[in-house]
């Protein structure tokens, strides 16, 4: 599962599973089975999606928070959703972008990603247009409203276990423990072109996609997606992989042979965030 389809199915478990008892304070003691080093908030998420997580810490814009993530297998069938997840609050300004970045991680954490999501007035949370790195260490947000807002962290690995059972990684320990930076930045670069080369291209031919964005890629990469209208005629092929620092990055496009001439419709965006540009490769037979 990648990166930003495992933070969509975080985002929607979080607002399932409603924030209720969101008043920033200790959640109550659960029955741990492992130790969990020095974090007095775990196991803060045994339940996620049914259970009423709390937010059981707090970050300040510039500052740096250490928890750990602390988890065992569930009973079968067993989550394929991490079963720590935690929630780290902060106050957002009117208009002002964020990032958080992991600055480290134990060696228990193999997939660890962060994300950010707005918690609503009813304790319900709301995801918010964020670009974060492939690597998953990282995301930036674009410009936010003011409120309050939640940092969410996890893992995404899995273990196969004696039984042969692949489920939720069991973390314990200094092996799970981490820290993230929270702060103010400018937001994250969009999609400012797309444009594909050589344009129209005769059939069986290759092409390249040119995608320009209105900046340099952030640190840790991002992934820049294009999809075709109709990938039997045409199609994008290779890594969709921007490294950081970059502003314009190649795909190469592959075409068949078609018996007449055919247009087929490219679109293309940075994951997370700006808008979604088309253009028109023509396919001539």
């Amino acid at each position: 599962m990648t990166v930003n389809r495992r933070l969509a199915s975080l985002s929607t478990a979080v607002a399932v599973g409603v924030l209720g008892a969101l008043a920033l304070a200790v959640a109550p003691a659960q029955a741990a089975t492992i130790s969990c080093g020095n974090d007095p908030y775990e196991i803060d998420d045994p339940s996620l999606g049914s259970g009423n997580p709390v937010i059981t810490a707090s970050i300040e814009v510039g500052g740096t928070a250490s928890r750990s993530l602390c988890q065992t297998r569930d009973p079968l069938p067993g989550k394929t959703l991490p079963q720590d997840v935690d929630y780290i609050g902060f106050t957002a300004t009117e208009g002002q972008a964020y990032t958080v970045d992991l600055v480290s991680s134990g060696p228990g954490l193999t997939e660890p990603f962060v994300g950010i999501v707005k918690l609503n007035d009813d304790g319900s949370t709301t995801s918010v247009p964020e670009n974060t790195a492939y690597t998953g260490r990282r995301s930036t947000t674009m410009p936010l409203t003011a409120g309050r807002y939640v940092i969410l962290v996890a893992d995404g690995s899995q273990q196969a276990y004696p039984d042969n059972i692949l489920a939720t990684k069991t973390i314990e320990g200094s092996a799970g423990a981490y820290s993230v930076r929270l702060t103010a930045t400018a937001p994250p670069p969009v999609l400012k072109s797309v444009k594909i080369t050589p344009n129209p291209v005769k059939g069986g031919d290759s092409a390249t996609a040119t995608l320009t964005f209105t900046g340099p890629i952030l640190s840790g990469g991002t992934t820049a997606p294009i999809s075709s209208s109709n990938g039997f005629v045409a199609t994008a092929t290779g890594s969709l992989l921007a490294p950081a620092g970059v502003t314009s990055f190649t795909i190469p496009i592959r075409t068949d042979r078609v018996s007449k001439d055919t247009p087929v419709t490219f679109s293309a965006w940075v994951t997370g965030v700006g808008p979604t540009l088309t253009t028109q490769l023509t396919v001539r037979k």
